[in-house]
């Protein structure tokens, strides 16, 4: 007789299968508003660990078809885990499954549109391996991972005929033989971060204390250190702390708010403080997150960050589109755009940009950056954008060519 389990299971896969058009192979053989490049060390962390090859390439057929079934796959993949998580993963508790779970499956669909497109296997690895580690810090760990690549596997090879669907399903195979892996490097990664002690800034951040935040910046000045610096080596790093605190749960959405108020007033009231430098700038900037990116705070401190360099920068915001940020360089002709991508999956919004940006302003350095940028890094620079590792790289750059 079967178990729960097996009925559980059963009754999701019978239903994605009601759902597709051609039944086949059915066994199988994760928002931060704060983003820079936070996933790095929880990547770094699992460098040790031996790992399964992956596949170099992704064909055009199999991204193509990808592409053209997305709807119909995340569709599917969603109802698979609500079946999953009311039957099987969490029959102790009410209901519906959680919809940030719902939403890091959507997101992790559209990462695997780009990765597969540009054949990004090797980033799509680093990202499952920051999944992995959101799900674990939020107590959920290895079996709601291993259930969001199962749910992909299972709809891909449901939905797409083959050789494309074995193709396609393949890295997400390679994957799921690596949750043991990815689990051991997050617990590992979130036992050194509880044992490390806490910034006096980001402690100010968290409570919303602009003035305390400003104490510690004014306190520091006197000290000697430069503008420039202590937003490269004091604000953006609490800044990143911040974010993967509010990613992996161990802040309060609160907490995130009033510390995203906090870091505007303190960007805002560094600026007028730079010291002059020349009479006039010593070069023009525009600044802007990719279209759609929605994620503010490290354009604003990029624009801080320039302007107390001795540029006249401005900052168009985020979410503008690829058409608007062409007119806005044609228009205002900077000596430089600068474009922050925090996700992977905007990889082609960016590259949309790029092309615009080309098309109607010829030569203007196009500059961007981000853990997003870092991961499509020879897609950008193929298409003429420079990849900068971090602000100080971005103005050497264009700086030594001045």
């Amino acid at each position: 007789m079967p178990s729960q389990k097996n009925r559980s299971c059963q009754q999701a896969n019978r239903y994605v299968k009601s759902q597709l058009g051609h039944p086949q192979g059915w066994s199988i053989s994760v928002k931060n508003p704060w983003a820079i490049c936070v996933k790095s060390d929880i990547v770094a962390s699992g460098q040790k660990h031996e790992s399964f090859i992956m596949r170099a390439t992704i064909s055009e057929s199999a991204s193509h078809l990808f592409k053209t079934e997305f709807p119909q796959l995340s569709a599917l993949v969603q109802k698979r885990l609500e079946v999953e998580w009311r039957y099987h993963r969490r029959s102790d508790v009410a209901g519906t499954v959680p919809q940030d779970l719902l939403g890091y499956s959507d997101d992790f669909g559209r990462m695997l549109k780009v990765a597969y497109r540009h054949s990004l296997l090797d980033a799509l690895r680093e990202e499952a391996n920051w999944y992995a580690t959101v799900f674990e810090a939020r107590g959920s760990g290895h079996p709601v991972f291993a259930a969001l690549l199962e749910s992909w596997i299972v709809v891909i090879q449901g939905v797409i005929k083959p050789p494309e669907c074995n193709e396609l399903s393949a890295p997400l195979q390679t994957l799921h033989q690596e949750l043991p892996r990815m689990r051991e490097q997050s617990r590992d990664y979130l036992r050194s971060r509880r044992a490390g002690p806490d910034s006096p800034l980001v402690t100010c951040l968290l409570r919303g204390d602009v003035q305390g935040a400003r104490d510690i910046v004014f306190r520091l000045l006197s000290e000697g250190r430069s503008l420039e610096r202590l937003i490269v080596d004091l604000i953006l790093p609490a800044m990143a702390e911040v974010g993967l605190r509010w990613e992996l749960h161990e802040v309060e959405i609160y907490q995130e708010h009033l510390a995203t108020e906090a870091v505007r007033a303190l960007l805002s009231s560094i600026v007028p403080m730079k010291q002059p430098i020349n009479l006039q700038p010593s070069h023009a900037a525009l600044v802007s997150c990719v279209p759609g990116d929605k994620h503010d705070l490290v354009p604003l401190a990029l624009w801080a960050y320039l302007e107390v360099r001795g540029w006249a920068a401005k900052n168009l915001g985020t979410s503008l589109p690829a058409h608007q940020i062409a007119r806005a360089v044609a228009t205002l002709a900077p000596d430089a755009v600068f474009l922050v991508l925090t996700l992977l999956w905007q990889l082609d919004d960016a590259l949309e940009a790029v092309a615009m940006v080309r098309e109607q302003s010829g030569d203007c350095p196009i500059l961007i950056g981000g853990r997003g940028a870092e991961a499509g890094r020879a897609v950008l620079e193929r298409a003429g954008a420079i990849v900068a590792r971090d602000f100080d790289e971005a103005c050497q750059i264009l700086e030594g060519g001045s």
